[in-house]
């Protein structure tokens, strides 16, 4: 295990079975850190949890099913990584969707769905990790944004 100023802290990690927030797991258990992932891919949070748990050891990851657009399931997540590791140093809100089409043709439901996730889960997140932090008075919010703004639709 590398020694680094990020060792024996406790980190969450928002859409954390996959894509970015896989990689973003990962690096922080090579930095020494325990890290609890959050997704709503049940099947994935298994697979990361047993592959990571192998490479890292027992302990050191875990996973809970999130929902960032449910206030009771992010609120249990930030509980859960307390309880587990006994504090919260490190939130990474890296869950997000991106729906894309002409804004012409787009289908008002997916906006819809796209600012449940991306803005409503943002907040929830925020109000949670940081009320922890807070409390603790501790604490590190990384808010992972998308360059999908710029994307030019016509």
């Amino acid at each position: 295990m590398k020694k680094t100023g990020l060792t024996g802290r406790a980190v969450v990690v928002t859409g954390g079975a996959q894509g970015l927030g896989r990689a973003l797991v990962e690096r922080f258990l090579e930095e020494g850190c325990r890290v609890m992932a959050g997704d709503l891919q049940d099947a994935q949070l298994q697979t990361l949890k047993e592959e990571l748990s192998a490479r890292y050891g027992q302990g050191r990851i875990a996973s809970v099913r999130c929902d960032v657009t449910s206030e009771s399931e992010v609120e249990a997540l930030v509980a859960t990584a307390i309880r587990q590791f006994g504090s919260l140093d490190v939130f990474v809100a890296n869950a997000g969707i991106l729906i894309s089409g002409p804004l012409i043709e787009f289908d008002v439901t997916k906006w819809r769905k796209v600012m449940e996730v991306n803005l409503v889960g943002q907040m929830l997140c925020m109000k949670h990790a940081l009320g922890a932090m807070a409390q603790a008075g501790h604490g590190c919010y990384v808010q992972i944004n998308s360059k999908s703004g710029k994307k030019r639709l016509f």
